[in-house]
């Protein structure tokens, strides 16, 4: 009873859906020169133009390191509804390090800071991107939230309603949390977030770099509304997994027991490559729903143009604008991973 009382719902918070009314979008600002390479100023250009997109719908706060400070504000120019604030990070997925905002729903606005290991220890060097969650909740004065096991904000997606998907692939991973099992992830994700039903999906992309992020696979889009990514080529080594989590999807119920209507967007159609040449987890999914719009990544392919056709059709009152991320895309990752809504009380 006591760690309920003490849990993020216990206190009447909880994880809003997307869509809900945002104060501000928070951004980090490409910083890991190694993962980069010669490609760091296209990303500082792409970043400059994703956050320059949002900033016609919503307030932006840019998260960047003192030394780069000069460089993103001359990229992203003079704008009233962007402003910049100094933290030390080592790269630029505020998805997954920034602080997954919560709402009571009525005068409050918490955050959470959860532990943050690198995505299962697969980069080197994240000690200041694990510790900025707590860093700017402290900073900004908002109620915090120690989270107790590693999560990211790209491993989850919620409907608002009590209902969460997740992968088995990333929270499972025993890279993550070794010690906590299915049950002990649900309890969790219950007194934290306000989950009262979790769907799990088996995996993500089998090129994930975060191990199986649900966000590139399914994601809510609305209440009762998933849509999922499909492999269009009968031999892409997706297709099982993505098959697999179309027809799960299509035969749970949510928190209050009702179907979902699950839509699939294509993936691109051609498979995009690494500075390495390794196969990228580019897909349409890594949008940022904006106040009155949403910010679809590009990426110069044919499956541009009717990806944005299916997530348009699903935010009907929304203006879609399509930027290109083709070059964050080669970091790991796109416009959904560089971005953390913070929700607003006004009409929630």
């Amino acid at each position: 009873m006591e760690d309920y009382l003490q849990s993020p719902v216990g206190e009447g918070f909880f994880l809003p859906g997307e869509w809900e009314p945002h104060r501000r979008c928070w951004v980090q600002w490409p910083s890991r020169a190694e993962r980069w390479r010669d490609l760091l100023p296209q990303a500082y250009a792409e970043t400059a133009e994703i956050v320059r997109t949002i900033a016609r719908f919503e307030p932006v706060y840019v998260i960047v390191r003192a030394e780069d400070m000069s460089q993103a504000r001359f990229a992203c120019g003079r704008n009233d509804a962007i402003h910049f604030v100094e933290y030390p990070i080592d790269d630029c997925w505020a998805r997954d390090t920034a602080p997954m905002f919560l709402t009571n729903g009525v005068d409050k606005i918490a955050g959470i800071a959860w532990s943050f290991n690198g995505w299962g220890n697969a980069v080197h060097g994240f000690a200041r991107d694990a510790a900025l969650a707590t860093a700017v909740l402290k900073t900004e004065q908002i109620q915090s939230f120690s989270g107790d096991m590693v999560l990211e904000g790209g491993a989850v997606s919620t409907d608002g309603y009590g209902t969460l998907l997740v992968t088995e692939e990333c929270l499972l991973n025993e890279d993550r949390n070794p010690e906590l099992r299915r049950p002990e992830i649900e309890e969790r994700l219950a007194l934290f977030l306000g989950a009262r039903k979790v769907i799990w999906l088996g995996g993500g992309l089998g090129a994930d770099p975060t191990q199986g992020q649900v966000s590139r696979v399914a994601v809510f889009a609305g209440r009762g509304t998933v849509l999922v990514s499909e492999a269009g080529d009968m031999g892409d080594l997706d297709r099982v997994t993505l098959d697999d989590n179309r027809a799960h999807l299509e035969l749970a119920k949510d928190a209050k027991g009702n179907s979902l209507t699950v839509t699939a967007v294509p993936l691109p159609s051609i498979p995009q490559l690494d500075m390495d040449g390794r196969r990228l987890a580019t897909n349409y999914l890594d949008y940022y729903v904006a106040n009155g719009a949403v910010i679809m990544p590009a990426y110069g392919d044919a499956n541009d143009d009717v990806a944005a056709g299916i997530v348009g059709a699903a935010f009907p009152d929304r203006q879609l604008v399509q930027v290109s991320a083709t070059v964050l895309a080669m970091g790991g990752g796109a416009i959904r991973r560089l971005t953390q809504p913070e929700p607003s009380l006004d009409n929630i």
